[in-house]
């Protein structure tokens, strides 16, 4: 789907990265001070993962 026929503002692959970047800080902190171990964290299934990034969106993308 080309850009302009969702309506979406057009958005850089720079700055699309430069956002994972921070959601992936923010997360494996997160995990971290909860007490997984990174091996746990590489292990979470996928939809954990995808919860995860709603709720760092959902707070204001913290970082």
């Amino acid at each position: 789907m080309v850009v302009r026929q969702a309506g979406a503002e057009p958005v850089g692959p720079a700055r699309i990265l430069g956002h994972y970047t921070a959601f992936q800080e923010w997360y494996w902190e997160r995990e971290l001070a909860t007490g997984a171990s990174e091996d746990d964290i590489k292990a979470y299934p996928t939809v954990q993962m995808v919860e995860a990034m709603r709720t760092w969106v959902d707070e204001g993308r913290p970082i």
